[in-house]
């Protein structure tokens, strides 16, 4: 998940409030909050447990809440985390991005309930076991670019690709090892909507230049993409792989224990483009 970790907190059986948050423990009659896992922007994360099914298989529940008072933000905020429900019932058939189970108001607040993915986001696994090899960065790209097809496709810019909002998958017989989380940034890439310079959304360091002024399009992902494969590479922070003297990417100089080999460095670089048109369409 793209939000920061919290302190897990139990709950007695047979409470209906969680103990350290006040939220209702038990969403749409079937969705037992078990602990909070994160909070972002729009609000809070929660790890649950499907009531309704015999297996109680596990979910995540995403709470709406804003601390922001002005109404303007309140409402482009609540419009943003509805945008992340209908991508995700739009998205949800590919097995690598997470299915939407369900989407509702209750106490008046707004709860998206998604599929639960068993595993560790690529920011945890680059702080437990180091950067990656050239091996590693190849299986994400050729696992991962389906995913990103399947996206633009549907002319759908995620807006938000980072090593936290990947995840790697624990087990993965008969699918992708990688599954892309996080569409709460994402964006309907109409002929319209691309003519007109939006609000700002993603994360510093990873977005693109044209993103950077609102004016995101399908290949500022792959932007993204290749920032994500130059940070797990070097373990550096995107900030310093750039030098803003001289306008272009250093992040070769980085790589003295962990060499890469010519290909990949042109593939690389060519996704680290500054004009679009000079990335891959």
């Amino acid at each position: 998940m793209s939000q920061s970790p919290l302190p897990p907190t139990s709950n007695p059986i047979g409470v209906k409030s969680c103990q350290s948050c006040h939220s209702p423990l038990r969403l749409g009659d079937r969705y037992r909050a078990i602990e909070p896992i994160g909070t972002g922007g729009f609000g809070r994360t929660f790890l649950a447990v499907d009531e309704h099914k015999p297996t109680k298989p596990r979910c995540i529940v995403k709470q709406f809440r804003s601390d922001d008072r002005n109404p303007r933000n309140q409402s482009k905020a609540v419009a943003l985390f509805r945008q992340e429900a209908t991508r995700l019932e739009e998205l949800g058939a590919h097995p690598q991005i997470p299915n939407l189970l369900a989407h509702f108001e209750q106490d008046d607040r707004l709860y998206l309930i998604q599929e639960f993915i068993d595993g560790s986001n690529l920011e945890q696994e680059l702080a437990e076991s180091g950067p990656f090899d050239e091996a590693k960065i190849r299986q994400l790209l050729a696992d991962i670019l389906p995913v990103l097809q399947f996206v633009h496709d549907r002319h759908i810019i995620h807006r938000d690709i980072k090593p936290a909002n990947i995840i790697r998958r624990r087990s993965h017989i008969g699918q992708g090892s990688f599954v892309l989380v996080d569409f709460g940034a994402s964006k309907l890439a109409t002929g319209t909507a691309l003519a007109r310079t939006g609000t700002t959304i993603g994360s510093a360091g990873f977005v693109a230049p044209e993103q950077s002024i609102g004016k995101a399009v399908l290949q500022s992902d792959l932007y993204s993409l290749g920032v994500t494969c130059i940070y797990l590479l070097t373990q550096v922070p995107p900030f310093e792989l750039f030098d803003s003297s001289e306008g272009q990417w250093v992040w070769q100089d980085y790589l003295v224990d962990n060499p890469v080999s010519d290909s990949l460095v042109r593939v690389l670089n060519r996704l680290l483009e500054s004009g679009t048109r000079r990335r891959y369409p």
